[in-house]
């Protein structure tokens, strides 16, 4: 082994007793976790099917991989296994062998472990095992927010969770911009909106009434809130008079009522959209909470890239300089721009949360870019964006692998002593996101440790 590769062993183990801070899971809670049956499907529910369905699998056979009970794990491994071989060395394929050859003692996914893998898997269903995941991977606390894809009214907070293991997100309010969902406004305005907001949404004063009462009630409480609409619009958010805005608003509940009443156009949809980031930023600087908005690539197949480079926010960012924003993702493949605003503002921190399973090469350079130009309380090394827990645990041994790579190399060319590299790493894990969302407040202070 080289100079430098023995700088980076040496790191990675100091990396082991870092206490890591992750700031974006999307993980079921506990409780969820042990009720659903479990085979190996399980760990193509996010990201590797993706590849998988462009590696040229047929995407009704991963809806059968994912959720079809009747089939056996060999017959579901039937169905991905030529293209498996495929994507088994991207980022996503190699988080998932970390993961199956650590936590459940198998050297890879094949026709010969499918059976024993899913039966392993089944077995860890208990409760502890999140914590026991956890401490395996060093993840003292994650930032959570929980996926609930069906709900057209997103759900800003989750009352019950296990503060143990998480600190919550805030979830951005937000409409839909799908029409055929918006067509049915008069139901779920009814049930949905009810049930989500704890009242009927008859005018705007009353949505907005209901998202000051979700930041008084848990702003508090709250890591961040968390923008997501980058998947469904471009990240630019123009500046909207009420009086532009309610009209507009008023248009689109009555046109759930009265069969003569239009929806709003695409582009007015996205006016009322734009109106409300502004009004729930403000509500960020009024509680001192962060915003953090996804950027970059959207999980998925077919997505728009071009509507989520981080770039399109500047405004923003001159517009509410004392709120505090976490650029998701480091806006791959748009990351050099990204570099330039973190250096630029100083309310813009760059999160690699998902990044090191998106691509470790690309990350690798930005984080070695990100540690010439910018300074380095602006950088959190990690978040592992994942639906279930072996995700995160393959996804965290491979960033402590590429930041010490990364660490090493700085410290072989003389840009930093190993003792600076140390402390970078604690930084760029743990004190960084700790001090950027508030955690101390936030968080027991025994999970912090």
């Amino acid at each position: 082994m080289n100079k430098q590769g023995e700088i980076a062993k040496d790191l990675r183990e100091y990396l082991e007793g870092i206490g890591i801070v992750d700031t974006h899971e999307h993980l079921d809670t506990e409780e969820e976790f042990i009720r659903e049956p479990a085979d190996f499907g399980r760990l193509f529910l996010h990201y590797a099917n993706c590849d998988l369905i462009s590696a040229g699998c047929p995407p009704e056979d991963i809806l059968r991989l994912q959720s079809d009970r009747d089939l056996s794990p060999t017959e579901k491994w039937r169905l991905i296994a030529p293209y498996w071989e495929y994507m088994r060395g991207t980022g996503y394929g190699r988080c998932l062998e970390i993961a199956i050859r650590d936590l459940y003692g198998l050297e890879s996914l094949s026709a010969d472990t499918v059976e024993v893998l899913s039966e392993k898997m089944s077995q860890a269903r208990h409760p502890g095992y999140y914590r026991e995941v956890f401490d395996r991977s060093g993840i003292a606390v994650a930032l959570w927010n929980q996926l609930d894809r069906l709900a057209p009214i997103p759900r800003m907070w989750t009352p019950d969770y296990d503060r143990t293991l998480f600190a919550q997100d805030l979830l951005a309010p937000y409409l839909t911009l799908d029409k055929q969902k918006l067509s049915g406004l008069h139901d779920y305005a009814l049930e949905e909106w009810h049930q989500g907001w704890g009242r009927e949404i008859l005018c705007l004063d009353d949505y907005l009434g209901a998202i000051e009462e979700r930041f008084s009630s848990y702003a508090s409480q709250a890591s961040a809130l968390k923008i997501p609409v980058a998947y469904f619009r471009p990240l630019v958010f123009a500046d909207r008079s009420r009086g532009e805005i309610e009209p507009l608003f008023n248009q689109l509940l009555n046109s759930g009522w009265e069969r003569n009443v239009s929806l709003p156009s695409l582009e007015q949809l996205r006016g009322i959209q734009d109106y409300l980031v502004h009004f729930s930023i403000q509500q960020c600087a009024k509680y001192d909470l962060t915003v953090k908005f996804h950027t970059g690539l959207q999980e998925g197949n077919a997505n728009t890239i071009r509507n989520s480079r981080a770039s399109l926010l500047s405004n923003l960012f001159f517009k509410y300089p004392k709120v505090r924003f976490d650029i998701y993702h480091i806006s791959y493949p748009y990351q050099e721009e990204l570099v330039t605003l973190v250096k630029n503002f100083p309310n813009v921190a760059v999160d690699f949360c998902w990044m090191w399973i998106v691509n470790p090469a690309a990350g690798r350079r930005a984080l070695s870019d990100l540690l010439d130009a910018v300074p380095a309380n602006k950088i959190h090394g990690f978040g592992g964006d994942f639906i279930f827990i072996e995700g995160s645990y393959g996804h965290a041994v491979m960033a402590k692998d590429n930041i010490a790579r990364v660490l090493a190399e700085k410290v072989s060319e003389g840009s930093m002593t190993e003792e600076r590299a140390r402390q970078v790493a604690r930084w760029i894990l743990r004190d960084n996101p700790i001090h950027w969302f508030g955690l101390k407040e936030k968080v027991p202070a025994e999970v912090l440790g």
